[in-house]
C-alpha cells in the first residue's frame, strides 16, 4: 500500500508516536541555568514606567520531522514555581525576545524556522512557517523573557517543557518528559554563625574588675591578656547573577555589660563604650547598648566576619569608674535584620535571619561554687544554710536549684555575702524555690551556689530542721562531700 503523499511527515511520525509508545521526542535543555537573588527579584523595577524582565535561554533538538503550519510550545510551571513570561514588551527592561522568530538548523543545511504566534503566563507558541524538509535533529534555541518579580520565592526552580502538534489533525508528537530548569532562587541573606564565643573568667582576686589574665587572648585596651572577644560571621550568598545592594545590617548581643557604666547610677550611655575602666569597642561596625546595660546594638554596612571585643583599661583593682564585671552569666545573639535596596532602579526592602546557634559564650568566675546535693522542703521542713567570707571583699550570691523531678532554677539573688562576715542564705534560697516550683512545694532540691568572693575564703554551712531536729547536710566546701 502506497502512502498518501498529502500526509504530512509530522503526522507520520505523531501516528508512529502513538504506536510506539513516543518513539519520537524531542530534547530540552537549559544550557545556562541561572541562580537569582530572592531579596533582588522581589524588588527590581525596571523605571518608572516599566516592568524588570530577565532572558532564560532553552535549546531544544528536534526529534521528528516538521512541515508548515505545525505548532509548537514552550510551557512554563507557573503553577509549581510561581514564574510567569512576559506578556506587554510596552513594559518591559531587561529582557529581548518577546516577539522573537526561531531559526532551527541541523548538520544538512536543513533548516526549520519557528514564527512567533503569542504568550500568555506560562505558554509561549509558535508555527513553522515555510517548507522545512526532513528538519530532524535541528537545534533550535529560544530567549525567552520572564517576570523577574514572579521568579521570588526561595528554592523555587522555574521549568520548561516541550509541546509539539501537527497542522492537520493536532495530533501531540515529539514530545519530550524532559523538562529544562531555568535555574534556582536563593536567599541572599542565609543565617548568621558565631565563629568566637565568650569565654573568659572574671577575677575575684581583683575585685571582679578584671578578667583573669589569659595569654593565649590579645591585649584589650591596653589591658595584657585580660581582654575577650566575640567574633561572628554575617553570611551573604553572592552567587546570585544580581545581588541585593546591602545597606545597613542589624543585630543584637544580649547580657549584663553593667561594668562599663562609668558613675553606676545614670545606666549606661554612648560615651561609656570608651571613656572609662570598662570597654567594649566592635570592629566591622558600630555599636550602641541601651541604658539598661543589657543590649548591644551592632551596625554594619557590609557582610563577612565582625566582632566585638571587651576589656579594661588598665590591670587597676580600685578603678576610680566603672563597675565590677558580672559573672556566672550567658551572653545570646539577637536576630539579624539586613535592609538592601536592587540592583538598578529597585526598591529597599529588608530581610530578617537567624543565627545557626544564638550562644554567644559565657563569663565564669573564679569565686566560691558550692554544690548542696540533698535539701528537703515540705510541712515541718526548715532549711538553715549560710555563708561563711573570710575574705576582705564582699559579694553577690545566686544560684541554681534542681527539684526531683529534674526541673532546673536560676536563683539570680540570694543575697550578699558580707565581708568578714555570715550570711544566711536559706531565706533567699527558699524564695527562689517558691518562686520555682509553688509555694507549697514538697520534694527535693539540690543547689549550685555561687559567691562572688574568693574561693579559699568562703565556706557554706547546710543543714535542715525537722521537728526541732537538726540534720547536717554535707557539702563540698566544708570537705565533707
Amino acid at each position: 500500500m502506497k502512502l498518501n503523499s498529502k500526509l504530512g511527515t509530522s503526522a507520520v511520525a505523531a501516528a508512529v508516536a502513538i504506536a510506539c509508545g513516543g518513539a519520537y521526542a524531542a530534547t530540552i535543555t537549559a544550557p545556562s541555568p541561572a541562580t537569582w537573588s530572592l531579596q533582588h527579584n522581589s524588588k527590581a523595577k525596571g523605571g518608572s514606567t516599566t516592568t524588570a524582565a530577565f532572558d532564560s535561554t532553552v535549546r531544544v533538538v528536534l526529534g521528528s520531522d516538521y512541515i508548515a503550519n505545525d505548532t509548537v510550545t514552550l510551557i512554563l510551571d507557573t503553577a509549581t514555581s510561581g514564574a510567569k513570561f512576559v506578556t506587554n514588551t510596552s513594559t518591559l527592561t531587561g529582557a529581548s525576545g518577546y516577539s522573537t522568530n526561531v531559526t532551527c538548523a541541523n548538520g544538512s543545511g536543513n533548516q526549520l524556522t519557528l514564527s512567533f504566534l503569542s504568550r500568555d503566563d506560562s505558554n509561549a507558541n509558535y508555527r513553522v512557517s515555510g517548507t522545512p524538509g526532513t528538519p530532524s535533529g535541528s537545534t533550535c534555541n529560544f530567549t525567552l523573557p520572564l517576570l523577574r518579580s514572579t521568579v521570588a520565592t526561595e528554592g523555587a526552580a522555574p521549568k520548561v517543557s516541550w509541546s509539539a502538534k501537527t497542522a492537520q489533525s493536532g495530533l501531540a508528537f515529539d514530545t519530550s518528559s524532559v523538562v529544562a530548569t531555568l535555574g534556582t532562587v536563593i536567599n541572599q541573606f542565609p543565617e548568621g554563625t558565631v565563629t568566637a564565643e565568650l569565654d573568659s573568667v572574671v577575677d575575684v582576686d581583683a575585685g571582679r574588675y578584671q578578667f583573669v589574665v589569659d595569654s593565649t587572648k590579645n591585649a584589650a585596651f591596653g589591658t595584657s591578656g585580660r581582654g575577650d572577644t566575640l567574633s561572628f560571621t554575617l553570611a551573604e550568598d553572592t552567587s546570585a547573577e544580581t545581588d541585593a545592594l546591602v545597606s545597613t545590617i542589624v543585630t543584637t548581643v544580649s547580657g549584663d555589660f553593667s561594668f562599663i557604666d562609668n558613675n553606676g547610677t545614670a545606666g549606661c550611655q554612648g560615651g561609656d563604650l570608651n571613656t572609662g575602666h570598662g570597654r567594649i569597642s566592635a570592629s566591622g561596625g558600630t555599636l550602641t547598648i541601651d541604658s539598661a546595660c543589657s543590649t548591644l546594638t551592632f551596625t554594619a554596612t557590609t557582610t563577612g566576619t565582625k566582632s566585638i571585643t571587651f576589656g579594661t583599661q588598665t590591670d587597676s583593682t580600685t578603678p576610680s569608674n566603672g563597675q565590677v564585671i558580672d559573672a556566672p552569666q550567658e551572653f545570646s545573639m539577637g536576630a539579624i535584620t539586613y535592609t538592601w535596596g536592587a540592583a538598578s532602579n529597585g526598591s529597599t526592602g529588608s530581610t530578617a535571619a537567624d543565627f545557626e546557634d544564638n550562644a554567644a559564650g559565657e563569663w565564669t568566675l573564679n569565686g566560691s561554687i558550692s554544690k548542696i546535693s540533698y535539701m528537703p522542703y515540705g510541712t515541718g521542713i526548715s532549711r538553715i544554710i549560710y555563708i561563711t567570707n573570710r575574705s576582705t571583699q564582699t559579694g553577690g550570691v545566686s544560684a541554681t536549684a534542681i527539684n526531683d523531678k529534674g526541673v532546673e532554677c536560676e536563683i539570680a539573688n540570694v543575697a550578699t555575702a558580707t565581708k568578714g562576715a555570715v550570711t544566711i542564705l536559706s531565706t533567699g534560697l527558699d524564695a527562689g524555690v517558691a518562686a520555682c516550683y509553688g509555694a507549697d512545694f514538697n520534694g527535693k532540691v539540690a543547689f549550685e551556689i555561687t559567691a562572688n568572693v574568693p574561693a579559699n575564703k568562703a565556706e557554706v554551712y547546710s543543714a535542715y530542721n525537722v521537728n526541732g531536729n537538726r540534720v547536717l547536710v554535707v557539702n563540698d566546701t566544708n570537705g565533707k562531700n
